[in-house]
């Protein structure tokens, strides 16, 4: 039986340099500092499923609250190298959902295929159907973070959004933590 909590500022960490730095492109992974400084301002909380004491999965989820309403993206997510394709994903996006239910949308990234080919692009579009199983949607809204091209979804936990509400909310989720300096370089929302 699989178990979803919310993981600690050590727990964190450990995750961090054991499977993070492994599990992401060093282009794609914020400084832990970075992730700690959101905790801090209550606008980053990281979760963790386990069978028993051994964890099989993390998910980082960046998220705001503004006129009474959360707005979470899910920053990083994974499953431990060695509980690959047994369905731990998909689990973890079910247990995801409901420790979420009081939020009004989960956007997620993900690399777009048309960026690549050959067995990245595999990977990519993969990724993409792993997501589109698991009940999240194509926004139609692209972006561009720190020269990553990605493709938008949503995971509907209240409604289905419209273009110009994820891009609002997009926009609003990365100004939260990034300076306004560095949002004007580096994040172009389509």
């Amino acid at each position: 039986m699989y178990q979803c909590k919310i993981l600690s500022r050590a727990e964190i960490t450990d995750v961090y340099n054991r499977y993070m730095k492994e599990d992401f492109p060093k282009d794609e992974l914020k400084p832990l500092s970075m992730i700690m400084s959101s905790l801090d301002r209550e606008q980053y909380i990281c979760y963790g499923i386990s069978n028993g004491e051994q964890l099989c999965g993390y998910a980082c989820i960046a998220y705001i609250e503004e006129n009474s309403r959360k707005y979470c993206l899910l920053d990083y997510f994974a499953t431990v190298k060695e509980f690959r394709s047994q369905g731990i994903g998909t689990v973890f996006l079910k247990l995801l959902r409901s420790e979420l239910s009081d939020a009004e949308v989960l956007l997620c990234e993900t690399e777009s295929p048309e960026d690549t080919s050959g067995e990245e692009k595999d990977t990519r579009e993969r990724r993409i159907a792993f997501y589109h199983r698991s009940s999240f949607i194509d926004t139609g809204v692209s972006a561009s973070v720190f020269g990553v091209n990605y493709m938008i979804l949503e995971l509907s936990l209240q409604r289905e959004h419209t273009q110009e509400e994820i891009r609002e909310y997009y926009s609003a989720l990365y100004r939260s933590f990034l300076p306004e300096k560095l949002y004007n370089r580096f994040i172009t929302i389509n």
